[in-house]
């Protein structure tokens, strides 16, 4: 799956709550209009309050699927484990993974270990239905090619990264990759509906996740927003935009941005989520049950964008 750069627009002045809500509302009933009307579900909040709760199809208090949304859990969890001194950024691979070489757990983090072509892609259809936990086959399959296709230091976003980190966070800790980071990274935030998926939970650590949005935009507030992001490992992607522990983010005037979208898409079936925090303020997390490009994805940042600053 790729990643797209967003443009996020910051006006200084506040709206009344009222206003962006029905906003927010409308611009999302509408992207879902112009994508045939598939299911979702939305919530909008602004601090700690919610101000918009949608039912189009999905509860907003319901488990959905993901997606890559679910590299958010795992690179909350990476720094959970390095907090403790359990590991480190600058670890070796080979310090955890029997014959891992010298990528850095930093570089897995940001997607700069040089790892490529991403063959969970073409995998990930055969896996579906199966909750058989894939990253340590996902480990195998990237540590043992003869030649890899990207540069060492140099942003390529590629699942197999996070694969191996769910491998490495149970290596660190003696526990299943799931236990170990909800113990760390959902249970203290009072998060209920998370766990791997039945359908799609063999992706783990890069992409089996399912939650409730109204839970995701809990991780968004009190996991993302209450971090400086400058103070973790960070792909510097140009434009001020940076990846960093599953999340892309902004930073400006001491706040940050952060968002991310997911996607799985199949022949027969797909799905997708976005989560977005603008300034620590006001937070969306969106799911919908379609697959969708690029040009769609962008389409609901700016349609959501235009609905919470408006003049």
């Amino acid at each position: 799956m790729r990643l797209f750069r967003l443009v996020l627009i910051l006006i200084a002045c506040a709206v009344p709550a009222f206003g962006q809500s029905d906003r927010v509302a409308l611009e999302w009933s509408r992207w879902l209009e112009a994508q045939g009307k598939p299911p979702g579900a939305l919530v909008f909040l602004i601090g700690d309050s919610l101000l918009l709760g949608r039912d189009s199809g999905y509860d907003p208090d319901l488990a959905v699927p993901l997606a890559s949304l679910s590299k958010g859990i795992t690179g909350l969890c990476a720094r959970a484990l390095v907090d403790e001194g359990l590991m480190a950024w600058d670890d070796p691979l080979n310090r955890w993974i029997e014959g891992g070489g010298t990528i850095t757990l930093a570089q897995l983090v940001t997607h700069t270990s040089g790892l490529w072509p991403d063959e969970t892609q073409g995998a990930m259809s055969g896996w579906r239905g199966d909750t058989t936990r894939r990253w340590q086959e996902v480990t195998a399959t990237a540590l043992d090619r003869d030649r890899q296709e990207g540069k060492r230091g140099s942003y390529r976003y590629n699942n197999e990264n996070y694969a191996i980190l769910g491998l490495v966070i149970e290596a660190v800790t003696g526990n299943r990759y799931d236990k170990a980071c909800a113990l760390r990274v959902l249970e203290p935030l009072g998060i209920t509906t998370a766990r791997l998926s039945p359908e799609y939970g063999g992706y783990g650590p890069w992409g089996g996740w399912q939650m409730s949005v109204r839970d995701y935009a809990r991780l968004m507030r009190e996991g993302f927003t209450a971090m400086d992001p400058r103070d973790t490992p960070s792909a510097d992607l140009g434009g001020g935009a940076f990846y960093g522990l599953g999340m892309l983010f902004r930073t400006g005037r001491d706040m940050a941005n952060h968002w991310h979208f997911g996607a799985l898409c199949f022949r027969d079936a797909g799905l997708g989520a976005f989560a977005v925090n603008w300034a620590g303020k006001y937070t969306i997390v969106a799911a919908y049950g379609a697959c969708v490009d690029e040009e769609a994805m962008l389409a609901l940042d700016a349609a959501l964008v235009r609905a919470v600053f408006a003049d």
